[in-house]
């Protein structure tokens, strides 16, 4: 699968190069992360700074992200996450070839998912998409605190979804967006980790554009057997970012 992607890869950005491009965006970004807000405490904070993107072209899109984490923590204690993910359109049928790398790595552990399948681009109108995909997954990870140290192979299947609505208020461009995965038959050394073969990975998020090149939004992120909580796990971010 990882020759797979990376083709897959090689093969978008290839191509970006002799396409029609429809759209483009990216910002960078400053969030501070409150793990004891929402509905359980987790005792954490921390301040992370990144750059994120999407571009769209008639043969496809792309979208990612790359955050440095818990800046404020002495030498050797920061992380890193980065996402990249497309849909590769077959025709015009609404239909695509998704396919996504997340990877993200800390003192304690390391962790690369990568994602193989179809999702589906035509849901959309005047301010607002909604797009879903079915993905297998493949995973390498590490991590010091167990039980299963090392992780490796074939790690069930993803449903998922990236959906927006803009809006205006009081003569103000706001955009409510959702994304969210449901993870399925996990194999047993990750199910070991994350207290079950299913989890729930996902985010509710309210952007307030307040002039062209400044926004800030409120995240309301939220997981289930996930990112090492046992059952339902939340965590509040406040962004500000300088768009381009």
């Amino acid at each position: 699968m990882k020759k797979i992607i990376f083709a897959l890869s090689l093969c978008a950005f290839t191509t970006a190069s002799h396409a029609e491009q429809k759209y483009g965006w990216g910002n960078i970004h400053f969030d501070y992360q409150d793990w004891n807000a929402g509905f359980k405490d987790l005792n954490f904070t921390q301040a992370v700074v990144g750059v994120e993107g999407g571009i769209g072209f008639n043969w496809g899109e792309m979208y990612g992200f790359y955050d440095y984490e818990n800046i404020t923590e002495k030498s050797g204690g920061q992380g890193q996450t980065a996402n990249g993910e497309t849909h590769i359109y077959l025709g015009d049928s609404g239909v695509s070839l998704f396919g996504k790398v997340y990877n993200s790595q800390s003192p304690d552990f390391k962790e690369t998912n990568q994602f193989l399948g179809l999702g589906y681009t035509d849901l959309k109108g005047d301010g607002w998409w909604f797009k879903p995909w079915i993905a297998r997954q493949y995973i390498t990870a590490h991590n010091n605190f167990g039980p299963a140290y090392d992780v490796n192979g074939l790690n069930g299947f993803s449903i998922g979804w990236n959906a927006g609505y803009a809006f205006k208020f009081l003569e103000q461009d706001f955009l409510l967006s959702n994304w969210n995965e449901i993870e399925l038959d996990r194999n047993d050394d990750y199910a070991s980790n994350n207290f079950g073969h299913e989890g729930l990975n996902g985010g509710l998020n309210l952007t307030w554009k307040i002039t062209n090149h400044i926004s800030t939004t409120v995240m309301y992120r939220y997981f289930y057997n996930k990112l090492g909580a046992d059952g339902y796990g939340d965590i509040l971010i406040y962004r500000i970012a300088y768009d381009f």
